[in-house]
């Protein structure tokens, strides 16, 4: 219990929970970017991958229907290239392409045979790992951000251009066999660029709210397990508390049983003497409390048994009101409280002992008697409820119960009495839980206190 108490009040209970929540945010938040990552460059790169297999298949089919002769690409810009008609249609299907603002075909060898920038034309630019990709027969699109002077093949890119697609077509030869050249095409088309950033965005957000989801996910049920281990905690600590008091109680209540003996039996021989009629009758209660006590003593120190729902036990609890009433009877006069017992239909025997619920309804009787200081009206009703059960109710027209009070309600050894040990409740909701039942209350400011004890039915 100790140790309980200890870590969580202590810093560290606050560092660890930090922590994990902490530790949480970055694993959640590190899994978005990357999935957010790979999605956006997933979808552009299909998108943009479309658009190049379009226009190799385009170029090809040129190559193909022309029956281009290879070494048309190996001619060199300054001889025949130029006056060859056919090459020059070719060409101008490059530079028609969609959206295309500059083209170059490259031979084989890396050298540019014809450029829609004629200062192009005849150069070589070392070190062009796409060109080079492009002649193994590859197709790899990129997306460009245009970084003026990052590259020498990007000199001359008209002002209005800062994001273009830039990929290299491979060129096959007629039988399919050989690369024979390849065409660099830049390409600005807007409508594909906004989709490009628009599904990027998407997928960003999307994976944020998804994140930011599952955070909060996490949150609700780390949130739910410290509740519940809260309550187990204050349980546990019940429990140790009321089994202290359980020790104690055993050994008081062994040792009672003795002394009580004693006193049935001066009871006894006491009656047997002639004594006047109003003596006999105090005589007799002293009997039938003595045995009362008795039985309560036997009901505590029997309480161990595992399944008490197995047991023979039976309460009516009809009969069961009526004494703890009639053991009340002396407070209720004296504080001018009137007392109504409502009863319903059907079968009023608990499978419970009948000590045990009567020690539960005293307890509950003694509150509700007490908060009346001025009178009032008690209300006690009993009925079947959901379930199989019979719920007992025991209402008062007291001034009902602060906020405080509440939160001390059912925890052992806190009570707003000044003479009050903080057991009685506490003791009364472990017994009804023992028997399989429940004492809830439900607290009416200004106007009283409902409480409802439930117990099995007897089948």
């Amino acid at each position: 219990m100790q140790t309980l108490l200890s870590l969580r009040d202590s810093p560290h209970y606050v560092k660890v929970l930090g922590i994990f929540v902490v530790a949480s945010f970055l694993a959640i938040f590190t899994t978005t970017v990357l999935l957010s990552q790979y999605l956006a460059s997933y979808m552009t790169t299909n998108m943009m991958m479309r658009d190049a297999v379009v226009s190799m298949e385009f170029l090809n089919s040129i190559v193909r229907v022309e029956e281009r002769d290879p070494r048309s690409f190996t001619m060199t810009p300054a001889s025949e290239l130029t006056d060859d008609p056919e090459t020059e249609e070719f060409f101008i299907h490059v530079s028609s392409l969609p959206d295309v603002f500059r083209a170059n075909v490259y031979a084989a060898n890396g050298e540019i045979l014809w450029s829609s920038d004629r200062e192009l034309i005849g150069q070589t630019f070392e070190g062009n790992e796409e060109l080079e990709t492009a002649l193994r027969g590859e197709l790899h699109p990129e997306i460009v951000v245009v970084d003026r002077g990052e590259k020498e093949e990007h000199v001359g890119l008209p002002d209005h251009v800062d994001e273009f697609i830039e990929f290299y077509i491979p060129i096959w030869a007629e039988s399919g066999d050989a690369i024979i050249g390849a065409v660099e095409v830049y390409k600005a088309p807007e409508s594909l660029l906004a989709t490009i950033h628009h599904v990027v965005t998407l997928a960003w957000v999307g994976a944020i709210l998804s994140g930011a989801v599952l955070f909060a996910a996490l949150l609700s049920v780390v949130y739910y397990a410290a509740r519940i281990l809260k309550r187990q905690e204050q349980r546990l600590i019940e429990t140790e508390r009321l089994a202290v008091v359980g020790e104690m109680a055993s050994a008081v209540a062994h040792g009672l049983r003795n002394p009580l003996a004693a006193i049935r039996s001066c009871a006894e021989l006491a009656a047997d003497d002639d004594i006047p009629r109003e003596t006999r009758e105090t005589v007799m209660e002293i009997t039938d409390q003595v045995d009362r006590l008795e039985a309560w003593i036997r009901s505590f120190l029997t309480r161990t048994r595992d399944k008490p729902e197995l047991a023979a036990d039976t309460a009516h609890v009809d009969m069961i009101i009526q004494e703890c009433i009639r053991g009340f009877s002396g407070q209720l006069a004296k504080r001018g409280i009137r007392v109504e017992v409502q009863q319903s239909a059907g079968s009023p025997v608990a499978a419970a002992a009948s000590s045990e619920v009567e020690q539960v309804l005293n307890t509950i009787l003694s509150n509700a008697i007490e908060a009346m200081k001025s009178g009032g009206l008690l209300t006690v009703r009993w009925h079947p409820a959901p379930g199989g059960r019979i719920a007992i109710e025991v209402e008062d027209t007291g001034p009902g119960l602060s906020t405080e009070q509440l939160e001390r309600l059912f925890v052992p050894f806190q009570s707003s009495k000044s003479s009050g040990l903080g057991v009685g409740l506490a003791l009364g909701r472990r017994i009804a839980e023992r028997l399989g039942g429940t004492l809830d209350l439900k607290n009416r400011p200004e106007s009283g206190v409902s409480v409802t004890l439930t117990l099995p039915a007897k089948a």
